[in-house]
């Protein structure tokens, strides 16, 4: 079997080198669907001989669809934590998967948009990056691959509730649509609460993004994890079946906001990700309203804001990963608004991705204490900002 590091370290997945006309405030989207297959228990109550049968199963469909030739399965036992967490890191694959146990593993498409997991909290989970808020192209392909796999899986489903999932707030659709905002300048001018509301209005929420993983799910996993994981709390950003690990809108790092749909039953698919989307355009809208007015009221400010954050990035020696999110931050804003003219926001969008802990692990070819990870971190982003 292929190692990650052979197949896609050095690709970027799509949602990055794709350029979006939104990709100034709307940074990423997805589209995730819970499946279960209706003979089998939920992952949770499966024995491990369970679970390889269910992997064995998809694993049969995958290559009878002839997929396995355009992208690859990792079975989760046989990668080590560092490869494991790098999946994640690129929201390949959900903090649950990572902290699962027992027979697991996930399919890559090519261009990393696509990927099925298996037997994480549901039996299936299958996902689909796009850049921006191309929320509609997101479920068009999402769409097409669960009527291609329920052609050949037969999914847990009951004609009154949807499909049976092993989460009741995934129950009847079992679809979450989100979309990973940036939006500093409602945070600057205290305005991010109208916006809640109003996402709250929709059946939809506005959250913080929380940086590191979930004590909840570690400590259900660690008595029977298989490969015990290092948690570097603060060294990356993980996703669940919503998109992100969730936390309040005032203790959220870089201005990160996620928005994603509440309710998964009495509305179909194509409805929650209408919603879903006309939502985030409302939102967008409003941040790119009160940037136009701090640029109007504060122009220097923020170039100096901006102007601060390029030098700190450019000349730092230690650097850790939350400081590096809101440097990012202002730099994103400074080159939205023109003030910052020597970057451009996939360098950004790649330093988000490239500045997490197990990425720079992959890269450097080693396990990196805290200190090392600092130091790789400074350097990554002198490279990048100052040209070093």
């Amino acid at each position: 079997m292929k190692m990650v590091v052979d197949t896609l370290r050095q690709k970027l997945p799509a949602w990055v080198s794709r350029r979006d006309p939104d990709a100034g405030v709307a940074i990423l989207c997805h589209c995730t669907l819970a499946r279960n297959l209706s003979d089998f228990p939920f992952p949770m109550r499966c024995t491990d001989d369970e679970k390889q049968a269910v992997e064995n199963r998809v694993l049969g469909v995958l290559d009878r669809l002839n997929l396995l030739s355009s992208g690859q399965y990792y079975s989760l036992l046989e990668l080590s934590s560092t490869e494991m967490r790098f999946l994640a890191e690129r929201r390949l694959i959900t903090y649950e998967l990572l902290c699962a146990k027992g027979p697991r593993g996930v399919y890559i498409a090519e261009d990393q948009t696509l990927s099925i997991m298996v037997n994480a909290v549901d039996h299936l989970c299958v996902r689909v990056l796009e850049a921006g808020l191309q929320l509609q192209e997101a479920w068009a392909h999402l769409n097409l691959m669960d009527d291609t796999l329920h052609g050949m899986l037969d999914f847990a489903f009951q004609e009154r509730l949807g499909f049976l999932t092993a989460s009741l707030s995934c129950v009847g659709t079992g679809l979450k649509a989100g979309v990973l905002l940036h939006l500093p300048a409602l945070a600057m001018t205290n305005a991010i609460q109208h916006a809640i509301d109003s996402a709250a209005a929709q059946h939809l929420v506005l959250s913080g993004v929380r940086i590191g993983g979930g004590s909840d799910i570690e400590k259900a996993a660690n008595d029977s994890f298989d490969t015990p994981l290092r948690h570097d709390t603060d060294e990356a950003m993980y996703t669940d079946m919503d998109g992100a690990l969730r936390t309040a809108v005032s203790q959220t790092t870089g201005d990160l906001f996620l928005l994603v749909n509440n309710s998964t039953l009495g509305l179909s698919e194509a409805e929650i990700v209408f919603k879903t989307r006309h939502a985030a355009s409302e939102i967008m809208a409003e941040e790119k309203n009160a940037r136009e007015i701090l640029m109007q009221e504060g122009a220097k400010s923020l170039e100096d804001k901006a102007g601060r954050a390029r030098g700190v990035a450019g000349n730092a020696h230690l650097m850790g990963f939350t400081e590096g999110i809101d440097l990012l931050s202002a730099l994103r804003l400074g080159v939205d608004m023109g003030v910052t003219p020597e970057l451009n926001l996939g360098q950004v969008d790649e330093l988000l991705l490239a500045s997490q802990g197990a990425h720079i692990e992959i890269f450097r070819g080693k396990k990196c204490d805290a200190l090392a990870l600092s130091m790789a971190r400074a350097d990554l982003f002198r490279s990048k900002v100052a040209g070093n």
